[in-house]
């Protein structure tokens, strides 16, 4: 199985693949850019699993960034091939986690951010589920 994480935002989607059972964040991309970047993505790391992260709000009802992830999910399985299998997993928290683990020196953590939550996200389905 080879899985790329989505950290869905309405600007940049953070990306992340697995190795070895291991999350390492992989890209930043603009989110008007999706369409057309992930297919290629998809196809050159021959991603067969999406885990797409769900944010919904702290006492587990469906927020508004859920509902767009969701959104833009559906656009995405119509453009991609049949026979991807598509996850949602809890990304409640991952953007915090991915702040407080950059190195915030001179640097404005939100650049760096979203490809390092991916990476979390992955990381803790990964471990979910390794048995």
């Amino acid at each position: 199985m080879s899985i790329l994480a989505i950290d869905y935002g309405t600007k940049k989607i953070g990306l992340a693949i697995e190795i070895e059972w291991i999350a390492l964040p992989l890209s930043i991309i603009p989110t008007k850019e999706a369409f057309s970047r992930l297919p290629k993505i998809i196809k050159e790391r021959h991603i067969d699993t999406i885990l797409i992260g769900i944010a919904n709000h702290m006492d587990g009802t469906t927020s508004e960034q859920a509902i767009r992830t969701r959104e833009f999910q559906k656009k995405l399985q119509n453009i991609l091939p049949k026979d991807i299998q598509y996850i949602e997993w809890d990304e409640r928290l991952t953007s915090f986690e991915a702040k407080n683990a950059v190195d915030p020196f001179g640097k404005d953590p939100r650049k760096f951010i979203d490809d390092i939550a991916a990476g979390i996200l992955l990381q803790s389905y990964l471990d979910a589920t390794k048995s």
